[in-house]
């Protein structure tokens, strides 16, 4: 591989969340060019996703004795002083393709989630992850593949995923965005139960019918009104 086809090469693995060679990768850039901001950026990064945080910091303070400027590098290390290590979601890479964040009517659903996490672990998240959805009895959840929650969906999302789930349909789930404040998710049908085999997930009629009770025991207590702030929500079919 020639050393021009490395810088994309090393985008491409953090986009596939592969970090071990991310890791790889950005070294070997940096081997013959000590200087180079946008490989210490990318190996920063790297080493803050595998949990390496004494490494990040130390690669974006290089970046301030390159660039004091650098406003990648001061951002992150603001983060970094409210990650612990432990804090770190830790979940299996796989080859994501920019065609994951593609919607299809009536199959996908962008959500604003509710009752998320701390910042210090949200900070842990990026575009692409996938999650998963865990269905309580007046909520949906969101939570990591190692079982962290994150977040949870809107009430009129929940009611209607909570039915969809227990007829059998699957979902997969990931970030869609992230920053300190906010989650958005996509949701993407995978597969239909036998009694929604012919109705789509998501359709353009909107219905709901409040809880009266909290999101469970990983959130707070009470109703949430919170739209999805999408198009599109509807009630699944009753029986």
């Amino acid at each position: 591989m020639t050393d021009s086809l490395l810088p994309a090469t090393a985008v491409a693995a953090a986009l596939s969340q592969n970090w071990k060679e991310a890791l790889r990768i950005n070294l070997s850039i940096l081997k013959e060019i000590p200087d180079d901001v946008e490989a210490l950026s990318r190996l920063a990064y790297a080493y803050t996703k595998t949990g390496q945080l004494t490494l990040a910091k130390k690669t974006y303070e290089k970046i301030l004795d390159i660039d004091q400027y650098n406003q990648i590098a001061q951002k992150n290390i603001k983060k970094l002083a409210t990650i612990k290590k432990k804090d770190v979601i830790q979940h299996i890479p796989t080859n994501m393709s920019p065609m994951i964040f593609l919607e299809e009517p009536g199959k996908t659903k962008i959500a604003e989630c509710i009752h998320i996490a701390p910042t210090q672990l949200l900070s842990t998240l990026s575009a692409g992850q996938e999650v998963v959805l865990k269905p309580k009895n007046h909520c949906v959840e969101i939570r990591s593949l190692t079982n962290v929650y994150l977040a949870a969906l809107p009430d009129d999302l929940s009611f209607k995923m909570n039915k969809l789930i227990a007829a059998g349909n699957t979902y997969q789930v990931v970030v869609k965005s992230v920053d300190k404040n906010s989650l958005k998710v996509l949701i993407r049908e995978l597969t239909r139960g036998k009694r929604f085999a012919t109705q789509p997930s998501f359709i353009n009629t909107t219905s709901y019918i409040p809880f009266s009770r909290g999101v469970g025991q990983d959130a707070p207590e009470g109703p949430d009104m919170t739209p999805t702030g999408e198009d599109g929500d509807a009630e699944a079919p009753e029986e």
